[in-house]
């Protein structure tokens, strides 16, 4: 399990993902393991042949963690969603974006994240299956069915843009946020283990809790700016070492 607990280059929050070499990895020598959802993956697909029906194709693009399946069937219009994306050009149209940007943003906190889109994914594949089952076995107009199939497909890359923007907002900064159950700004931080092994402990000293600022000495403006004082700056000297002084910090 390259996400499992206790394996540091999945991070703290157990990303399976290992980016390609650059110039560092032949210097220290060694390879990663290959995952089976790769994160540079351009699509996957799965078809369902059948001998009563046309053949279906579910297809993913991008990785297979997390994309979402899509059914086609033979000889229909593939959708302008789907027939486009690559990485030169970022399109905000495109499903292979889509579920790029999806990954990219899940590896901010994998596991938390990434529990929130398979639901996504299950509920949308889950829905697509019982679509494909009720038209196979009740359409007979092709255009019907294809018309339907396109406006699912469209619905899922609308969903995807969604989810990703939610992901975004929901756990920027490394907070989570949750309107629609009164939760904002709320933090977990890091797991116990991944701080005993990166050396927590040795940190610096935590911040002290006092006031950061001080009141001036009593008095004060009668020695500064009201002519007081004898003139060579003390009466200043003396209040900014109390404004800035390491008590103030």
């Amino acid at each position: 399990d390259l996400g499992a607990v206790g394996n540091l280059a999945a991070g703290p929050f157990g990303s399976p993902n290992r980016w390609n070499k650059g110039i560092n990895e032949p210097e220290v020598g060694g390879h990663w393991e290959r995952s089976i959802g790769l994160h540079r993956t351009s699509d996957s697909y799965v078809v369902q042949s059948s001998s009563r029906h046309d053949a279906v194709l579910w297809f993913g693009p991008a990785s297979a963690l997390s994309t979402i399946y899509v059914p086609f069937v033979v000889h229909m219009e593939i959708p302008s969603s789907y027939r486009s994306g690559i990485q030169e050009v970022f399109s905000r149209s495109s499903a292979f974006w889509a579920s790029c940007v999806i990954q990219n943003i899940a590896n901010l906190k994998w596991k938390p994240m990434m529990e929130i889109v398979q639901t996504v994914q299950q509920n949308l594949e889950r829905d697509s299956i019982q679509l494909v089952t009720e038209l196979l076995d009740t359409t007979t107009n092709s255009q019907d069915l294809e018309s339907k199939l396109t406006d699912n497909a469209a619905h899922v890359v609308e969903t995807a843009w969604k989810l990703s923007d939610d992901l975004l907002f929901q756990f920027a900064s490394g907070f989570y946020n949750d309107p629609s159950t009164n939760v904002m700004g709320e933090t977990d931080g890091y797991p116990a283990w991944w701080l005993n092994a990166v050396g927590f402990r040795d940190g610096p000293p935590p911040p002290p809790i006092g006031t950061k600022c001080c009141r001036p000495p009593a008095g004060w403006e009668d020695g500064y700016g009201h002519g007081g004082g004898d003139g060579d700056g003390s009466e200043r000297e003396g209040y900014e070492n109390v404004v800035t002084g390491k008590e103030a910090m």
